[in-house]
């Protein structure tokens, strides 16, 4: 058993070389060994009472054919309830395991004789203005800052609670926020922005954090990371407690909006899959989709980190990406949103009414041959 562990824990380690991504890590690790008895490994034992070594001998010895044990595999799994996409996962973990341990396995075979459960896809509700002020009026100061800022910034959870002061600028208006390549999903360092709102929200909470001073010299606080708190590590359950302390620091996010959200009952909704209307990734949706239909659909998939669009980010001066953000930052305010957008389309209003007189001055001039000064010129 200890060399099967070596070997497991050879295997993992090269996924993380890949990916870099804890989370895959404990995935795939599950995968191949699930306390619940749910795990590749498991099935082995029950299915032929072998390892996965003597599987490897197995094979070899043409007792047995990988595709049919790969296609029992789904069906343990789809026998204890476990929904498609969970199972396209654990099934690609144990590929990639028994590839490891010197079991040669073809795709397209693969694809061909393993049969896969038909995915549901199910519609989520999406995350509303009035959803985000009611729950910032509801949870704690700090999850107030942590809402507001990934709800104006795109950012992935996993990529806020590794981030440091030394990120953050707050001389550029709008306030530039700058993601490192590693503790982003693609690997790639990228910008965001934050919203005015999330920009005092976030120096109050580091007002009060940290003693940080905006007048003052604050580079001994420039690594800290912000929403990385040691709580984290003192909360953590135990068989988490090896995990790294960004991994930790988020589930011990999501755990707290889980719990606040336990106490409204109103917002406490689930979409049809079962899972919460309200969720941080719900966040990041809610942005992508407002500034989609601000600013195109580029600009928002850019700031979001989605690698294909990124070239077309670049190609802009830094002045067009703010004043892209600008122009999207009265939709992503969330206090008092309805005076702000009844502003903004009271003024969009007034600007295509001033421009249609405009036009109709400037054709009344030359109908009377009157000369049309240039404007532009100072």
């Amino acid at each position: 058993m200890h060399n099967l562990n070596d070997t497991l824990e050879d295997y993992l380690s090269s996924i993380y070389i890949m990916s870099h991504s804890h989370r895959t890590m404990t995935s795939y690790r599950l995968s191949i060994v699930n306390k619940n008895q749910v795990g590749f490994r498991n099935f082995l034992q029950q299915r032929y009472g072998i390892d996965e070594m003597q599987l490897v001998e197995r094979i070899k010895n043409q007792e047995l054919d990988i595709y049919k044990v790969l296609s029992e595999f789904v069906l343990f799994l789809d026998k204890r309830g476990y929904k498609p996409k969970t199972i396209q996962v654990r099934l690609a973990a144990a590929k990639g395991y028994l590839r490891h341990i010197g079991i040669k396995i073809s795709t397209d075979e693969c694809k061909h004789s393993v049969r896969m459960p038909k995915p549901i896809r199910y519609r989520d509700e999406p995350i509303t203005k009035e959803m985000i002020l009611r729950l910032l009026r509801n949870v704690s100061p700090n999850l107030q800052t942590i809402i507001l800022v990934l709800s104006s910034s795109g950012m992935r959870i996993g990529e806020l609670v590794q981030l440091r002061i030394s990120d953050i600028d707050f001389t550029s208006r709008p306030t530039r926020i700058r993601i490192r390549a590693e503790t982003t999903k693609t690997r790639e360092e990228r910008e965001t922005f934050i919203t005015a709102e999330a920009t005092n929200s976030l120096k109050d909470y580091l007002k009060k954090c940290y003693s940080w001073n905006e007048s003052h010299d604050n580079s001994h606080l420039k690594n800290i990371m912000i929403f990385g708190r040691a709580s984290a590590l003192k909360t953590a359950p135990k068989q988490d407690i090896h995990a790294p302390e960004s991994l930790l620091a988020s589930n011990l996010l999501i755990r707290n909006l889980a719990n606040a959200l336990a106490r409204m009952p109103d917002l406490d909704e689930k979409n049809s899959n079962g899972r919460r209307v309200i969720h941080f990734h719900g966040l990041r949706k809610f942005f992508r989709t407002t500034v989609g239909n601000v600013c195109g659909r580029d600009f928002a998939e850019a700031l979001i980190g989605h690698g294909f669009y990124m070239d077309t980010y670049y190609v802009l001066s830094e002045p067009q990406k703010r004043e892209l953000y600008l122009k999207a930052e009265p939709y992503l305010t969330i206090s008092d949103f309805k005076a702000v957008e009844q502003n903004m389309e009271d003024l969009t209003a007034k600007c295509a009414n001033l421009e249609s007189q405009f036009e109709q001055l400037k054709q009344y001039l030359r109908l009377n041959s009157v000369p049309i000064p240039d404007f532009n010129k100072r």
